[in-house]
């Protein structure tokens, strides 16, 4: 049976994980001069007390090739094929470690995918490969249909500030003052695998007014919807934004997950995120 292995932004709830014997490569997040593997050694309350009182903002960095040649290494000598599915190259050099791993073990049959997605929508691709894989479908049939739903999905969000963001380099220090003093908040996308700003709007309940307006002129008219709500720190908030989404539209499937500290990082507290992947009828 083909085994799946991801990075630790997938963000999939903890017991998919279990259920479906996917195998977790943590993230890096480096916080006052110690190293801290996500899901592992480093939780989200301490994280956060961290992020909100240090006057230096914590660093985030792939998980180191040992680890994906660990994983590679045992799943490759218990008869298995691979299918490594993560994050955009285009933000973080996950896939390149993942890759460097794969190098180190030529006789065995691993696939690294770049699903040019991170947080919900890149767990919604890691899940349906999951679940095809227990059912008995080949890497090569598992990689077509990945090939097929990244290329149909898409993935809004925004934030409370752009003050992470611009610590972490994702954007510029000036564009985060004018968005802040201004008080507008940018819809963003991934597109390409990179972030994009896609409109702005003025306060925060306007911009998730918008969130949810976006995926609703994308679902319509299309069939086997599935749905990813992603947030740092707002659960009701993206448990009501689910509901409402279910209720209009009766998806496959809702999945709501938190972001991980190293995720978090570059977000701050009070970003949302909704993904979506539906075929047209």
């Amino acid at each position: 049976m083909v085994r799946i292995v991801t990075d630790s932004g997938a963000h999939l709830p903890p017991e998919l994980f279990r259920q479906h014997a996917i195998t977790v490569v943590p993230l890096v997040v480096n916080i006052g001069g110690r190293t801290y593997y996500e899901g592992e050694d480093l939780d989200l309350e301490t994280f956060y007390r961290y992020l909100q009182t240090s006057p230096t903002l914590p660093t985030t960095s792939q998980p180191p090739v040992g680890r994906f040649y660990e994983a590679y290494r045992r799943l490759s000598e218990e008869g298995h094929p691979i299918l490594s599915i993560h994050l955009s190259s285009a933000l973080s050099g996950t896939y390149a470690s993942a890759m460097a791993a794969r190098e180190m073990l030529p006789e065995a049959e691993i696939h690294v995918v770049d699903t040019h997605w991170i947080s919900v929508p890149q767990g919604m691709l890691v899940l349906e490969a999951a679940r095809m894989a227990r059912a008995g479908a080949t890497a090569r049939e598992i990689l077509e249909r990945l090939e097929f739903m990244r290329s149909r999905m898409v993935f809004y969000f925004v934030l409370d500030t752009l003050e992470y963001l611009a610590k972490g380099g994702r954007v510029s220090n000036i564009q985060a003052l004018m968005g802040n003093l201004l008080q507008l908040k940018p819809i963003l996308k991934l597109h390409e695998g990179r972030i994009e700003a896609h409109e702005r709007v003025r306060t925060t309940q306007r911009a998730r007014a918008r969130l949810l307006e976006l995926i609703r002129e994308y679902a319509r008219g299309r069939r086997d919807l599935r749905i990813g709500v992603m947030h740092t720190r707002l659960p009701e908030v993206a448990e009501a934004i689910a509901r409402t989404l279910h209720e209009e539209f009766q998806p496959v499937e809702i999945l709501v997950a938190e972001a991980g500290p190293a995720v978090a990082t570059h977000a701050g507290p009070g970003g949302l995120g909704l993904a979506c992947y539906g075929s047209e009828k």
